[in-house]
């Protein structure tokens, strides 16, 4: 039998040969498979009980939300990664995860036209990364005007539903509820991370069927809101983009992207980047990599690719390149594989384009991104407001040739020295209908 390393190792080895006929589900079946094995020997070590044979890994859901109706969002525990203003709430997806959203309440006399708005982060990232430092948080420009803020953390992240290979890596020693019923009640879950395998993996689809419409009607229970503002950096964009294409709509009235894309022309340094990503991710499956080594082992000159180091402080910097991240799954990374080397956003089972359903996104619409963006550069941000549907759409790119001060990159376009001076009040002028100005 192989050692589950070997397995995994096989595995990264397909994605990287960019195997065609490798589906997502097969890929992240053999995944849990072998994850499942470590998971089960660790937990033997806490309760003392001999090893045994795992069982199969059931098959992975397939992103079509059911119609079953979804269950009420709940007020969360505080949690210690969450601000002190804020208040965590969970909501359960359809398939069974459960996320975290942090919402922060308006600091001076709410805006009474205002739509309650929801933050959503990127690949690699976690709610933190609104929240780094005031001087560059948009969560503290946007409660300060009046707006109620949610941040969210999409499964696998975060404070939600998140997988990680051994016991102590789980904050306040969280363990999901499946591993409960295997230490027959010895270990007690106290929040939402998990040895559960089953949560070792998933795809862009599923953050898009289930993640976003969990998100959006848990907010609109919870504020009696008809609809909500969407912002999204980098994937946060890419979701909601997603879901208004092949989903419809779950009550998104505001849509803005910052960073996000569908298609990708020249994707060669994205894809150097998704695998260093896939093998760190492949470590952390395989339990070779401690997440004291993370930092050291994420921090290459490909990270660069992210940033205008000139535009963002040292602190943001790092944190952004260690404590302030996730490792996405290996399906995730997959689907972003195909994007970079096809150019185009595919389902996981390549079945469905999500870039040719842009015409089905009609809601207002505002395209951001910073000019001196690598990964999701103002070509791609012209390729969306060229193809989707909305009548109401503007395009901002934020750099000199637009009058704005600093050509921003990747993530310093929203946590940059010159956010708070110049991006974040173009943003909240268009959100209250006002034309975006350098």
């Amino acid at each position: 039998m192989p050692r589950p390393g070997n397995i995994l190792t096989l595995a990264l080895g397909l994605v990287l040969c960019q195997t065609p006929s490798l589906p997502a589900q097969s890929l992240g079946r053999i995944l849990e498979g072998a994850a499942r094995k470590v998971a089960r020997e660790t937990l033997d070590e806490v309760v003392g009980r001999p090893p045994t044979t795992p069982a199969p890994a059931p098959p992975s859901q397939p992103a079509t939300p059911p119609s079953a109706p979804q269950p009420p969002a709940t007020p969360a525990p505080r949690l210690a990664a969450a601000a002190p203003q804020a208040e965590p709430y969970t909501v359960k997806t359809r398939d069974g995860w459960v996320l975290v959203a942090h919402r922060f309440r308006p600091r001076t006399t709410p805006r009474p036209d205002a739509l309650p708005v929801i933050l959503c982060h990127g690949l690699s990232y976690n709610a933190q990364f609104w929240t780094l430092d005031p001087a560059c948080s948009l969560v503290d420009y946007l409660t300060a005007a009046g707006y109620d803020v949610w941040v969210a953390d999409l499964r696998g992240s975060g404070d939600s539903t998140k997988w990680v290979a051994k016991l102590a890596q789980a904050p306040e020693l969280a363990i999901g509820e499946a591993v409960r019923r295997l230490s027959r009640n010895k270990l007690t879950p106290t929040g939402f991370a998990t040895i559960d395998p089953k949560f070792s993996n998933w795809t862009l689809d599923h953050h898009i069927a289930y993640d976003v419409p969990a998100f959006v009607r848990m907010v609109r229970r919870e504020t009696g809101a008809a609809q909500v503002t969407w912002i999204g950096h980098s994937m946060g964009g890419i979701v909601a983009l997603a879901h208004l294409a092949r989903h419809g709509n779950p009550g998104i009235g505001k849509l803005v992207t910052v960073g996000s894309q569908v298609t990708m022309p020249n994707g060669q340094l994205a894809v150097q980047f998704l695998r260093e990503m896939i093998e760190t991710r492949t470590q952390l499956l395989t339990g070779q990599l401690d997440p004291d080594r993370l930092a050291a082992e994420t921090r290459t000159s490909v990270h660069n690719m992210f940033f205008n180091q000139r535009n963002v402080s040292p602190q943001i910097y790092n944190a952004l390149g260690t404590w302030a991240t996730d490792i996405p799954a290996l399906g995730v990374m997959q689907q972003y594989m195909t994007l970079g080397l096809g150019g185009e956003l595919l389902d996981a089972s390549k079945q469905f384009n999500y870039a040719r359903a842009l015409g089905n996104v009609t809601v207002p619409i505002l395209i951001t991104a910073g000019s001196d963006d690598q990964f999701a550069p103002p070509l791609v941000q012209q390729y969306l407001f060229n193809h989707v549907g909305s009548t109401d759409k503007t395009l901002l790119i934020f750099g000199r040739a637009m009058g704005f001060r600093v050509d921003a990159g990747h993530n310093d376009v929203l946590v940059g020295l010159n956010s708070r001076a110049e991006v974040y009040p173009a943003i909240e002028a268009w959100l209250r209908g006002a034309r975006p100005r350098p």
